[in-house]
């Protein structure tokens, strides 16, 4: 998963430095927020290893912080390990994103844990890059950013939280690839967001895999054109604890579950052993509580995947099988995988991608 020492760290603080003749490089000595408030847009920040018993909030463009994975960020009483930009959407019928509050954030490396709420916080952030980080047992999320575009997360190790481990939500252009995300509710959750590629990442031991859901009252009404391709996507099996409402109602056992989004392309993954369904998709139940969202699933595809050993054990009232669909929405469609199960039988005949 590319972990960081701290030699690797200095040289990649020296190769960012010499690329931005511009950039300053702050060391950290006594708390990273210290850091912080000293650096000006452009620097960089270099963690030396040791743990951080404090949160940090970052409300400046251009900022890189960078270090290994030594350089521990321990979050235990605080609400994010870091904060980077405006606060959350205010909650309403008719929610809007906040303005954009910092551009171009970079965190590379480092270790984020035991937060109550999330390892990193993103919101009204334009250009973000979270890289080789390890986010253990944080409270909810792992990563999370919200209203913010143009972001990558990339070669991360992701393990315990209660909601999400890896979360982008009512983003545009966001690039989720080469992470491990494990023992959470949802390993890779995209929420209202579009133009989404998830690739290459290992999602195993969750309660459900990778899914891609449109929620109610967000500022964004759609999630769209995502591409899920090239993941191992295996045993997600981990009971459904979650203290949310929506997110309980979800069967544990799913591999990639596709509610209500729409343009989704789900292709050459890697999809066994999950419990209840392979790779699902179906109506979204929680369209009822907002008018704004259309309830219906369309025009996805799923097409080259390797399905298999999935729906051995699913929940009392549904049907285990490798590929699942409601037959809700229009343009939904199956076709050259792999898999030995399905419902409705013969699915790839009866929903054939053209």
């Amino acid at each position: 998963m590319g972990k960081m020492t701290f030699a690797a760290a200095l040289g990649a603080c020296t190769a960012i430095a010499i690329a931005s003749a511009q950039a300053a490089v702050v060391l950290v000595s006594g708390s990273i927020q210290g850091a912080v408030n000293q650096a000006k847009p452009g620097d960089i920040i270099l963690v030396a290893p040791g743990t951080y018993r404090e949160t940090v909030y970052v409300l400046k463009d251009d900022i890189t912080i960078l270090g290994p994975e030594s350089a521990v960020i321990d979050a235990r009483g605080f609400a994010n390990g870091i904060h980077v930009g405006a606060d959350i959407f205010a909650q309403g019928p008719n929610p809007t994103c906040p303005a954009v509050a910092v551009k171009n954030f970079t965190l590379i490396g480092l270790t984020i844990q035991n937060a109550v709420n999330n390892g990193i916080f993103l919101s009204g952030v334009d250009g973000y890059t979270l890289t080789k980080g390890t986010y253990l047992n944080n409270g909810e999320y792992a990563t999370y950013p919200s209203c913010s575009n143009n972001g990558q997360i990339s070669f991360n190790y992701t393990k315990g939280g209660g909601d999400t481990c890896i979360y982008v939500g009512n983003d545009v252009e966001a690039s989720i690839i080469g992470n491990s995300a494990s023992e959470c509710t949802v390993g890779v959750q995209i929420v209202n967001s579009d133009d989404v590629v998830v690739r290459a990442n290992t999602v195993t031991g969750n309660s459900t895999g990778v899914l891609a859901i449109v929620d109610p009252f967000n500022p964004r009404t759609e999630t769209s054109n995502v591409l899920i391709a090239a993941n191992r996507i295996n045993d997600n099996n981990r009971p459904n604890t979650s203290r949310d409402e929506d997110l309980a109602r979800l069967p544990s056992g799913v591999g990639v579950l596709v509610v209500g989004s729409d343009n989704v392309k789900i292709r050459r993954n890697e999809v066994t052993g999950n419990s209840t369904w392979g790779v699902a998709i179906t109506y979204n139940p929680l369209a009822s509580e907002d008018p704004r969202i259309d309830p219906n699933p369309d025009n996805n595809e799923v097409r080259l995947n390797v399905v298999l050993r999935n729906g051995a054990h699913p929940p009392s009232g549904l049907t285990g099988a490798d590929l699942f669909y409601d037959g809700s929405g229009q343009a939904n469609c199956f076709a050259q995988n792999r898999f030995a199960t399905s419902v409705p039988v013969n699915i790839e005949a009866i929903f054939p991608c053209h």
